[in-house]
């Protein structure tokens, strides 16, 4: 699939979607993260994101201490219908690369949400490259979840991954959140953040960050709050 064919499979899915039950309350945030490399070649994140309804928008500049800088923009639509189960159609240019998402996550029961996802990774020149997932969560006590998700990515020669995360939330939705990122090869990822009020913080470690040889860990502080209003 070249990058024309899954621009106008994204274009027809969005045409025949169908009006969705409604989302959560509107927010808006921006991040800074800071990623130390193991080859050095650190990287100053800069994100900033609004989510007004049933889908989002967010910017993202890479800015590379050697490497290629890039310019990330994405977008994503979210729909839901009557059981309120959801509907993603998402894309973001990556470089050289646009990324599509196409997922779902169904309301199976008062607890639990089973979710299935499709990821095509589209280059200019060379083939495309598709990424699965699935999984499920367990929703307790207003925001708080504890989730699995399997994942295999092709790049690399392949690797597989099983992110176990748990959050726990208040009725204001401030949470601690821990995350066990296990892996094939011998890799082991984690991360652990949090929200209170309007401030995000957050720190994570990656073992073959996305699916390469490389390792990092990544610092994060941003703010994000309900739009103005709201």
């Amino acid at each position: 699939m070249n990058r024309t064919t899954s621009l106008a499979v994204l274009a027809l899915l969005l045409a025949a979607a169908t009006p969705a039950a409604p989302a959560p309350a509107p927010y808006a945030g921006a991040q800074f993260r800071y990623w130390a490399f193991s080859d050095h070649d650190d990287l100053r994140d800069v994100v900033a994101y609004w989510v007004p309804g049933p889908f989002h928008v967010q910017l993202e500049v890479w800015d590379f201490a050697r490497g290629r800088d890039q310019f990330r923009p994405e977008v994503g639509l979210h729909l839901r219908d009557p059981r309120r189960s959801v509907y993603t159609l998402q894309w973001r240019h990556e470089g050289e690369r646009e990324r599509f998402w196409l997922g779902t996550d169904q309301v199976l029961s008062r607890h639990l949400v089973g979710r299935g996802e499709a990821s095509p990774i589209v280059a200019r020149e060379g083939r495309t490259d598709w990424v699965l997932d699935g999984g499920l969560d367990f929703y307790w006590a207003d925001y708080s979840f504890a989730t699995a998700t399997l994942i295999r990515d092709p790049r690399e020669g392949g690797l597989w991954v099983v992110p176990l995360r748990v959050r726990l939330a208040d009725v204001r939705n401030d949470w601690i959140q821990l995350t066990l990122a296990p892996a094939s090869r011998r890799s082991l990822g984690w991360a652990a953040e949090g929200k209170l009020r309007w401030l995000r913080l957050g720190v994570e470690r990656n073992n073959r960050y996305d699916f390469t040889r490389l390792d990092n860990v990544v610092w994060t502080a941003g703010v994000e709050g309900p739009l103005p209003g709201r």
